[in-house]
């Protein structure tokens, strides 16, 4: 082997990922609200920065027509009172002891956001230096506090506090969900009814009443802060003409902060000049980035708009299959800057709000001269178990036979398995009903 040491030239080319290039790859991918809070941030950091407000709500209010499908401000998820919250008002109604109310509060803490405890009597009696009698009483009085089946250690546990609750119980529901839980949720009915001496039909009523149930009962509560959806692209078509407006008026406006930059002209000191230089070129980059990222996002939504053609015109079961990397090639631009174009951004159609997401899927062969899209073959999948016998739900070798023959798609029984997974649609058996 040879070898040699020494100082050597070589000449490379790479790609340096500065700050301000990594940030404008950031900037790409957040959502308008992310957008502006990311904006009301830089204006803390930099006083040359100037962020006039958008108004969303009044803009999104005005805006809406009655025509209109989808208001956006229709899109807020209120702000609801905590779990934790809910169950201290509660306890705030009742007379209890000082130890006690100590105690119940401390086990509400260790709630999760379901409402389960996941911690043993054991370890909170050794947290608290009381007895396990003590710890088990304060979690049997908090599971008796509303939402039913908070406080439980379990699904089974949170399953049957709930059927406890019931105004009229069911002694056969209670027993299935102690007893055979595991039977039950494996669906293993013939072998509960064997055990019972019932009939499935009456296991598939226990079933159904078991649906209504809450398997997350804090789930209710959100406690956070408002969360809105707000259309990027307003899509609208009048005699099959597609026009395309971009709703960024949502979106604050940056400008340079005149009065600082004034300033900025009259000062001397070395220091603070290179300070407002840098302040200076960190506004105007965001301001650049902006523009770029609305240049980009235009684009892409235009090249939806050009492949998908239909869907707008005709509605969403005309979506065809389009990847990203096709929408990349045709605008020269590279297959993530199209990923990071589309993420948490939404399209107002005639249809409805859409992820703009929702339109790239994979290209699925069909029969026939035209291919379709893994997004149709779920909708097709959808109405075939929707609408089949549910005493003999079809199995995924007999929806594969049905797509290729009634349908002209192919694709194998593996897929089929895959989609229902994606569309939480369970297996035949456990979709099999029982009749009288």
């Amino acid at each position: 082997m040879n070898m040699h040491t020494g100082l050597f030239q070589q000449q490379s080319l790479k790609l340096v990922m500065t700050k301000e290039l990594t940030q404008a790859i950031t900037l790409l991918q957040y959502s308008t609200l992310d957008l502006t809070k990311f904006l009301e941030e830089q204006t803390l950091e930099n006083p040359l920065i100037e962020v006039r407000s958008s108004d969303f709500g009044r803009r999104a209010k005005s805006r809406v027509s009655k025509d209109t499908h989808t208001n956006p401000i229709d899109y807020i998820e209120k702000k609801e009172s905590s779990l934790y919250e809910h169950l201290l008002t509660q306890l705030s109604y009742m007379k209890l002891n000082k130890k006690k109310r100590a105690t119940i509060e401390y086990i509400i803490q260790l709630l999760d956001s379901n409402g389960y405890l996941y911690f043993s009597a054991e370890e909170i009696a050794t947290d608290l230096d009381t007895n396990i009698e003590t710890v088990g009483n304060a979690i049997r009085f908090i599971q008796g506090l509303d939402p039913n089946g908070v406080g439980a250690r379990s699904l089974q546990e949170c399953l049957l506090l709930q059927l406890r609750a019931l105004p009229h119980r069911n002694e056969l529901a209670e027993t299935i969900i102690e007893h055979h839980f595991t039977l039950f949720a494996e669906k293993s009915w013939k072998e509960i009814a064997k055990d019972l001496n019932v009939k499935l039909f009456e296991i598939q009523q226990i079933f159904d009443l078991i649906q209504t149930l809450q398997p997350r009962p804090g789930a209710a509560f959100h406690g956070g802060e408002a969360q809105y959806i707000v259309p990027d692209f307003d899509i609208q078509v009048e005699n099959g003409v597609i026009t395309m407006s971009m709703q960024d008026s949502y979106q604050p406006k940056v400008s340079l902060n005149l009065q600082y930059y004034q300033h900025f002209l009259e000062e001397k000191d070395t220091k603070t000049k290179s300070y407002l230089q840098e302040k200076v070129e960190q506004c105007q980059w965001i301001i650049r980035s902006l523009e770029q990222r609305k240049s980009t996002l235009q684009n892409v939504m235009n090249e939806i708009i050009n492949r998908q053609n239909d869907f707008f015109i005709k509605g969403p079961s005309h979506l065809k299959p389009m990847i990203m990397s096709e929408v990349a090639e045709n605008l020269d631009i590279h297959e993530s800057t199209v990923s990071r174009a589309v993420k948490d951004k939404f399209v107002q159609t005639p249809y409805g709000i859409f992820e703009m997401r929702y339109f790239f899927s994979s290209t699925i062969q069909t029969t026939g001269a035209t291919d379709t899209s893994s997004t149709q073959v779920k909708n097709v999948l959808r109405q075939l178990v929707d609408g089949e016998d549910k005493e003999k739900p079809l199995s995924d070798q007999e929806i594969v036979s049905i797509l290729e023959e009634s349908h002209g798609i192919l694709v194998s029984r593996r897929t089929i398995a895959k989609y229902r997974d994606q569309l939480n649609i369970p297996s035949s058996s456990k979709r099999k009903r029982y009749s009288k």
